[in-house]
């Protein structure tokens, strides 16, 4: 199980660039872009993550794809291709209900049995967590009413996107009160790489204590 938690794809810290260039390397440098939502007209946001793939390598593909009716089941599955699935930034609320309409945790469950590769930003970052209730506190709001706010739980903490080192940390502390695993902070150009269970941090990374 292969996973880096990044809070954005640009500007990345050199050791952090150059582990993902080889973990995309070594399965075949494909990649499966899930927005967090439909993107219309031109695709900005996805044609923004291709710029940001090309540091890895200038042979890397990145195709785009959404959890809206516009790809069926079948064309989902399709998504186990691919050496990598990136989930991107957005409303995290808003993404993971999507995600669950959709049932797309069996897909990246295989994916990463398979051996392949899940990078996440931001919001595709706190997905991969016990819990999405962090995304409140970074100013997500619940518009889709989720009432079931579990994460995929693929990793075994929490995970603070988009730290600035000038904040506060006192409410991360009482936030984790009475819970029985950590949290990261994780500032941008950072981001962790949780491999079987092995922890390898990149960058400004802390962990927040309680």
């Amino acid at each position: 199980m292969n996973i880096f938690l990044l809070s954005v794809t640009d500007n990345l810290q050199t050791e952090l660039r150059n582990s993902i260039a080889e973990e995309l390397s070594k399965r075949g440098g494909t990649v499966a872009y899930i927005s967090s939502e439909p993107q219309d007209g031109d695709l900005q946001y996805y044609k923004s993550t291709i710029e940001d793939y090309s540091q890895f390598g200038s042979d890397i593909k990145v195709d785009y794809f959404d959890l809206s009716g516009n790809f069926s089941d079948e064309a989902l599955l399709k998504l186990l291709d691919y050496g990598a699935i990136y989930l991107s930034g957005g409303n995290t609320y808003v993404f993971m209900d999507s995600a669950k309409k959709r049932n797309i945790y069996p897909i990246l469950k295989k994916h990463l049995e398979n051996g392949g590769l899940l990078i996440r930003a931001s919001a595709g970052s706190i997905m991969m967590t016990p819990t999405i209730d962090l995304a409140g506190i970074g100013g997500d709001k619940n518009t889709p009413n989720l009432k079931d706010t579990t994460g995929f739980n693929f990793v075994n903490f929490e995970f603070h996107p988009h730290f600035k080192n000038n904040e506060a940390p006192g409410c991360l502390s009482e936030y984790m009160k009475g819970k029985d695993y950590d949290l990261y902070t994780c500032e941008d150009g950072s981001g962790i790489l949780y491999s079987n269970g092995e922890i390898t941090l990149f960058g400004e990374v802390s962990k927040c204590s309680v």
